[in-house]
């Protein structure tokens, strides 16, 4: 009888060793796992910054140079910001008649005018370019008029009233002035400008 009870001892002591090691082996593995992902953090972290490296130098591409690429044609539009294919010019009201800067630019190629709201008051803020079929009425929300050239020479810009102008200037493909000078409107416009702010009436 004892012996008996000596055996069944002995095997649960060799059972406890046995789980004992099997439970040892299992935390030597996890511990080992841990080490191993710890280890790739570095790597990921690597991967992770290239990928965002890369996605940032496809968005910039995609989406034109960071630098502008001044349009220049026999020393025209020498001060003028170009937005990739873009002629970016800044429009004001100065003495009563609109100033664009700059006042010349190149034929085909898209404009787009941006107003200096502070500058426009009034009836000025509806804006007519009659030769490009441009009729706007601005407001500090979207001061930004886009059209595309596509003949050459002198044209008018005026206010919805006639009562504001101005003349720009649109250069042959080559950079030569055109001789075609559109003849200044002598009558008011009304006030058809739409309802995106402005007004009509002129005055402060």
């Amino acid at each position: 009888m004892k012996e008996n009870n000596t055996d069944d001892f002995n095997g649960k002591r060799n059972d406890s060793k046995v789980e004992k090691n099997e439970q040892s082996e299992d935390s030597k593995n996890e511990s080992e796992n841990l080490e191993r992902k710890g280890s790739n953090i570095p790597y990921i972290i690597s991967i992770g910054a290239i990928l965002v490296l890369l996605f940032a130098v496809v968005y910039f591409n995609s989406n034109g140079s960071m630098s502008a690429n001044v349009i220049n044609a026999n020393g025209v539009n020498d001060n003028s910001r170009s937005s990739g294919d873009i002629q970016v010019v800044k429009l004001k009201v100065e003495g009563g008649s609109y100033v664009l800067n700059p006042s010349s630019f190149k034929k085909g190629i898209p404009v787009r005018i941006e107003a200096e709201m502070s500058t426009l008051v009034g009836c000025s803020r509806g804006i007519v370019i009659p030769a490009f079929n441009v009729k706007k009425s601005l407001n500090d929300r979207d001061n930004i008029i886009e059209f595309i050239p596509d003949r050459a020479g002198t044209f008018n810009i005026a206010c919805s009233m006639n009562m504001y102008k101005g003349t720009f200037t649109v250069l042959d493909s080559d950079g030569t002035k055109g001789s075609y000078v559109e003849p200044a409107s002598t009558s008011g416009g009304g006030c058809n400008m739409g309802t995106n702010g402005g007004g009509c009436g002129c005055g402060g």
